[in-house]
């Protein structure tokens, strides 16, 4: 038999799916799950403990999803799945969402700390790898300002999480972390995907060695794609 913790959330669930935008009243929530007004207070305190409770087990049913996003190497197709994993589940799960980052969410809980903390391993990755032009906090804040941004936004227009603004902001991000966009030319591409994969291989280069080649990929990724750019140009007039 389910419990009366088990029903409040599932209730609560239902509620803020079926009405997005409304929070209901500490009454319509423990009518609906069918439980009386002392279950909710044993388990939960008040209706912002219940809240929390269902933006607890909404960030652990995203931090599986998260999980499951195969890893190919490349750090920067890595991280941008990661965006695109992000922003899916967020208009696939408006409700949830708003509750996962909105007043219920800002009480830190542990899910939601540790899916903080697989981001911030993230952005530690591409930092690492020398691809992260501004400090790991300063990338931390900046990441989730844009994605919740980008849903909210989506949510707002009734938009695709694959569409033209998804990718737009993917790619302004991905510019503003790593000094270029996602899509890269051959040349940039190739000296970034060598650059987020050096260290993969330890004793391959002494400390000495790879420090220079992470130098020279750094300056192929700043400097070949405006050359190009400005050959392309020169082409064309």
């Amino acid at each position: 038999m389910e419990s009366g913790r088990s029903r409040l959330i599932e209730a609560t669930r239902s509620m803020l799916t079926e009405q997005p935008g409304r929070v209901p009243s500490t009454r319509e929530l423990y009518e609906a799950a069918g439980v009386a007004a002392p279950t909710l207070y044993h388990h939960f305190g008040d209706k912002d403990g219940l809240l929390q409770a269902v933006a607890e087990e909404a960030f652990a049913e995203y931090l599986e999803r998260k999980r499951t996003v195969p890893r190919t190497g490349d750090l920067l197709a890595d991280f941008a799945a990661g965006w695109d994993m992000h922003v899916g589940f967020g208009v696939e799960n408006p409700a949830l969402y708003a509750l996962m980052y909105g007043r219920a969410g800002h009480r830190r809980s542990r899910v939601a700390r540790t899916a903080e903390a697989e981001l911030r391993r993230g952005l530690e990755r591409l930092a690492d790898a020398g691809l992260l032009r501004m400090d790991v906090d300063e990338a931390v804040a900046l990441t989730t300002a844009m994605a919740i941004g980008c849903v909210t936004r989506l949510l707002y227009d009734g938009g695709s999480a694959t569409g033209p603004l998804a990718e737009t902001m993917c790619t302004a991000l991905m510019s503003e972390l790593t000094g270029h966009a996602q899509e890269l030319g051959p040349a940039d591409h190739a000296a970034a995907l060598l650059l987020a994969r050096l260290g993969s291989t330890p004793g391959l280069f002494t400390t000495a060695e790879e420090a220079l080649l992470r130098q020279w990929l750094r300056t192929l990724i700043e400097h070949v794609t405006p050359a190009q750019d400005a050959r392309e140009q020169g082409a064309e007039r």
